[in-house]
């Protein structure tokens, strides 16, 4: 199947939309939310669309193989050696922050918690030293996951497998909001993070996945306007009841999922009708470098607030901070995708490959005929 440039759109609306709400967010934490206002809540779904992505992605990149042997297998490596090369160089770097300056690394977010941090096992109460990295966490969760449905499921009960786990999750959920005591999470500590909703926004993405293999995508351009004037009119709503309350996650699922299913449905669906998507090459490469921008931009917003925002006000020139932060932001993140995302994770992959090839698999042809590093994505 060829590549998909919808989905780099919609990879680079998230991350512009979560760049735009950490600018407007960390606001509030250093300089009294000058850039804050309660419609910038709705740039928080940037993360939902790219859980809803991700589903598309698996079924996309998996989905003619199932059942061949060791699908699975190099299904993981990939997976593998995307999400945590260039993650645990980001680390390494802020770890080293952090033992010269421990009062400046998630302060007011739990601490730091370094097995957690190291390998995105989930944290009750703390973020990971990269602070981006809790969603990563559940990104693992949906692979290995993944990877047991295609390990035990054919290609016709993959949407069986996917309906049992969407169930599983919402059984899960409902016991544990039920449980009023507190003693299941008291046991199972991290049953809110296995039956988390966030599994309906990955499942989601399974199933347009599946239906673009079945030619089962009918009214792109209806869905596009329907997700876009939804995300539109959450922004109004937000913004008119001055909207500052926390969300849970079934509250933000129930908000954001339909809107962004809609989105990435409607990109997909108009893509695959019309042929092609007339967009701007540099809104793909936007999408080609999301994973890089979505690690880096938080630390560099960080750093310019608190280094680099009285230079703004000196010159009394505030409007002009939330722009070149972003511009600083991208701009190092390019930097971070061509010179450790890239090579560290084809490296990865490259050992990854020979290591299990030579213990298991004595022959070097390729199983699965991945898109290239550029289009596979978190």
């Amino acid at each position: 199947m060829k590549k998909l440039d919808s989905l780099q759109v919609g990879r680079a609306v998230a991350v512009l939309s979560v760049i735009l709400y950490h600018l407007t967010g960390l606001s509030v934490e250093y300089q009294h939310g000058c850039f804050y206002a309660p419609w910038t809540q709705v740039l928080r779904a940037g993360v939902d669309v790219f859980f809803v992505i991700s589903g598309v992605v698996m079924v996309v990149t998996t989905y003619n193989k199932l059942g061949q042997r060791g699908i699975a297998k190099r299904f993981l490596i990939h997976r593998v050696s995307r999400i945590y090369p260039p993650y645990l160089f980001l680390t390494a770097l802020v770890t080293i922050f952090w033992i010269m300056h421990p009062d400046a690394v998630n302060a007011n977010s739990g601490g730091v918690n370094l097995f957690s941090s190291y390998t995105l096992w989930p944290s009750a109460g703390q973020l990971p030293m990269v602070q981006v990295g809790w969603t990563l966490s559940f990104e693992m969760m949906f692979y290995l996951a993944f990877f047991c449905i295609i390990v035990s499921c054919t290609r016709a009960l993959l949407p069986r497998a996917l309906a049992i786990w969407s169930v599983a999750v919402m059984t899960g959920w409902t016991v544990l909001a039920l449980d009023s005591s507190g003693g299941l999470l008291r046991t199972f500590p991290r049953a809110t993070f296995l039956f988390s909703p966030y599994v309906l926004e990955f499942v989601a993405g399974c199933s347009i996945g599946i239906a673009l293999f079945k030619h089962r995508l009918l009214g792109g351009k209806a869905s596009l306007v329907a997700g876009s004037s939804l995300f539109v009119a959450e922004a109004v709503v937000l913004q008119s009841i001055n909207y500052n309350w926390k969300l849970n996650v079934m509250q933000r699922v129930l908000l954001f999922a339909p809107p962004a299913i809609l989105l990435i449905y409607g990109l997909v669906a108009t893509e695959v009708k019309s042929g092609s998507l007339r967009i701007p090459r540099w809104i793909i490469r936007c999408g080609d470098m999301s994973y890089s921008i979505y690690l880096v931009h938080l630390l560099v917003i960080h750093f310019a607030y608190r280094y680099l925002w009285w230079v703004f006000s000196y010159f009394r020139a505030q409007v002009l901070f939330m722009p070149l932060a972003a511009a600083i932001a991208i701009t190092a993140s390019v930097i971070f995708y061509k010179l450790v995302e890239i090579p560290f994770s084809r490296w990865t992959r490259t050992g990854l490959e020979q290591l299990f090839r030579v213990a298991h698999r004595p022959s070097s042809k390729p199983l699965l005929a991945e898109p290239d590093h550029e289009r596979t994505g978190v």
